[in-house]
């Protein structure tokens, strides 16, 4: 085996730091849709309490 193959050219050094780039850029994707899903997710529940507490005050009227 020839010591040049052991040896990273720049080429594959700057492909490396690609998909390193690419594997951050996914999880902090991930951890943005966690959040706006979990924020979703608290909406949907005070829509749902709003509606709620204002179905008794339509009934009376």
């Amino acid at each position: 085996m020839n010591a040049r193959n052991d040896v990273k050219r720049p080429s594959d050094q700057s492909l490396d730091a690609r998909l390193m780039l690419a594997a951050a850029r996914r999880r902090f994707a991930a951890g943005v849709n966690f959040l706006v899903a979990r924020w979703l997710e608290r909406c949907a529940t005070n829509v749902e309490a709003a509606q709620q507490l204002s179905r008794p005050a339509e009934a009376h009227t």
